[in-house]
């Protein structure tokens, strides 16, 4: 996730609401539900960010996108978080916090800072990879969530033991990237669109994607599934 700071960026909220990835036509793995870190399995992004991608398979075919997650909530976002410092904490137990503090974020953004918004958490942020027409993943160098060196965005244009996920990785971000898209630096699967981190990694004024917490998202899911319009179910502007 890199520790790049964000937290300062204004956000004029765009109120692009969130959809369904169902019918979108992507290869959908819902990997922390998968895990048990998540008890919904479906899996939501803001409309736009949805339809950037479908743009984005559709110049990219025969190849297809998986996605690992979209939107996820403050709830889920910990849960992560808190397993992957016990990990690092039993790995590393001669780790001062400080230390701990670092390695797990960068991976991880921190979910209980209530000044800090979760990227995932605006539904402006997707992980995801390319498979082929059988489905098959391409290769990139690592699984998802390998939160190791190799797993940066870059590392196999600077270590040439593996020229194929060199390239593959590269098709990636470089389709990504055209489409206004950030690319993160330590995960070569994650990418963010309209949210406080990719206006500050981009030098955008602001961003247009706020928190769309656990509770309005519930409000949102009644609303839809009565048929109706959905309303406005995105946190108050910061």
């Amino acid at each position: 996730m890199t520790l790049l700071k964000y937290e300062h960026i204004p956000i004029e909220e765009s109120n692009d609401p969130l959809v369904d990835l169902t019918d979108y036509g992507f290869e959908l793995e819902p990997a922390y539900y998968n895990d048990g870190l998540s008890d919904n399995p479906d899996m939501h992004l803001r409309k736009t960010v949805a339809e950037l991608l479908a743009a984005l398979r559709d110049d990219l075919s025969p190849l297809n996108f998986k996605i690992w997650d979209g939107w996820r909530p403050r709830e889920v976002q910990n849960k992560i978080y808190m397993k992957y410092w016990k990990e690092m904490a039993s790995e590393h137990q001669g780790w001062t916090e400080e230390q701990l503090l670092e390695q797990v974020g960068t991976f991880v953004t921190v979910a209980t800072d209530p000044n800090i918004i979760p990227i995932h958490a605006t539904g402006g942020s997707v992980d995801l990879t390319l498979v082929d027409v059988s489905g098959a993943e391409l290769d990139m160098g690592t699984d998802f969530d390998h939160f190791g060196p190799e797993a940066a965005a870059l590392y196999f244009e600077h270590h040439g033991e593996n020229e194929t996920a060199r390239d593959n990785r590269r098709l990636l971000r470089e389709a990504l990237t055209k489409a206004d898209f950030r690319y993160d630096d330590d995960e070569w699967w994650h990418f963010d669109y309209g949210n406080q981190i990719w206006a500050a990694a981009l030098d955008k004024p602001k961003a247009i994607y706020n928190e769309v917490t656990e509770k309005k998202f519930r409000r949102y899911r009644a609303t839809v599934s009565r048929g109706a319009q959905p309303g406005i179910f995105i946190s108050r502007n910061k």
